[in-house]
């Protein structure tokens, strides 16, 4: 396959295809469905095709609008009128800068003559250029040393087992260094791993792991912030974790396990009063399974709002239950809108964590 990498654009002729109706309802009828870029460069610059329509109705037709699935692919089109047997180009670019990969991308057009939109595709693939150092660890610690990421969201951890990720990291300096993560917040969860010496132009990872004993009593979020120290200089920037603890699901049945529902997810305040007192609302779980269920843990991300209980509340199988999301205007520090969330932990196996949004509109 031939790798393009200068502009290119393709014209899907008229004469070596047959017309097939993508969507019948529209009397626009496109050559094709699909345009293959196949291997296009990432450093290359922009790829363009185009799709070749005709108007086979015998009233004028027009594109009211073309959607593309993402800000990397741009449509180009003449909004006048499409006489009949008149046809119609619909050029598309695709910007693969930083889109390594499969290209897969959705476009809708659609048409004057019908409530239904024409689907389109471009498909290829992205052959990915090489990166600089800077750009495969942008995230600058202090004194030559940089990481890729300084963020990672574990899923669940559940008792008695370990999630682990690793980050990578270089020191870019010309001179040897030596590194301290020093905790921010901690969850007393986190186990970590890495060298404390890092020579000039050394790579090397840091290991994050979140292990929890069999026994364990935790629910519920995890979080854990830390400071790079780098020759006795802490960096601005923190590296942070998190993840979820629930139970241990090895043993769950599917036929014989709860399983939580909530009817609404949403808990709407409405217009309050910055001064007003502490309001709140109660929040139906429901119990559909085969055995009982416990919610393991109720809680907020933010402290203007609370849950009670808190955790411990068990529903019988095919029975409900509530918690109480009370929300607190005055703690909230600011007038208009305001979005939180609460989570649900329980011992469902198959959805251990719903989330709940909270909004009001303080006055």
């Amino acid at each position: 396959m031939k790798i393009r990498s200068i502009p290119y654009i393709c014209l899907l002729p008229l004469a070596l295809l047959a017309f097939a109706g993508v969507q019948a309802q529209s009397a626009l009828r496109f050559s094709a469905a699909t345009f293959d870029y196949g291997e296009v460069r990432e450093d290359g610059g922009a790829v363009t095709c185009r799709f070749e329509a005709v108007n086979t109705s015998d009233k004028p037709l027009a594109v009211v609008e073309v959607m593309t699935s993402c800000g990397c692919t741009t449509p180009r089109y003449d909004r006048r009128p499409i006489q009949p047997d008149g046809r119609f180009e619909l050029e598309i670019r695709y910007d693969p800068m930083n889109r390594p990969g499969r290209i897969d991308r959705s476009i809708a057009v659609r048409v004057s003559d019908s409530d239904e939109d024409i689907r389109l595709k471009i498909v290829g693939r992205v052959l990915p250029r090489q990166k600089s150092l800077e750009e495969i660890y942008p995230f600058d610690m202090g004194g030559g040393v940089r990481l890729e990421s300084n963020f990672h969201a574990f899923a669940y951890v559940e008792h008695g087992k370990s999630v682990e990720t690793r980050i990578g990291c270089v020191n870019r300096s010309d001179h040897p260094v030596l590194v301290r993560l020093a905790p921010v917040e901690t969850s007393g969860a986190l186990q970590i791993e890495y060298d404390e010496l890092l020579a000039a132009g050394q790579t090397g990872d840091i290991v994050l792991r979140y292990r929890l004993a069999e026994n364990s009593s935790r629910y519920g979020t995890m979080r854990d912030a830390l400071t790079m120290v780098v020759d006795g200089i802490p960096s601005e920037t923190l590296l942070t974790t998190q993840a979820i603890a629930v139970d241990n699901f090895d043993e769950a049945v599917d036929t014989a396990s709860p399983k939580a529902q909530l009817p609404s997810t949403i808990v709407r305040f409405g217009h309050v009063a910055a001064d007003s007192g502490i309001i709140s609302q109660r929040v139906e779980i429901r119990n559909t399974g085969q055995a009982p269920l416990i919610v393991r843990k109720a809680e907020s991300n933010i402290a203007a709002v609370r849950c009670r209980p808190e955790g411990g509340l068990m529903i019988p199988a095919g029975g409900s239950g509530s918690i109480t999301v009370t929300f607190s205007p005055s703690q909230a520090a600011r007038e208009g809108a305001f979005v939180s969330r609460v989570f649900v932990i329980t011992n469902d196996p198959a959805h251990p964590m719903h989330t709940i949004r909270v909004n009001a509109i303080i006055d």
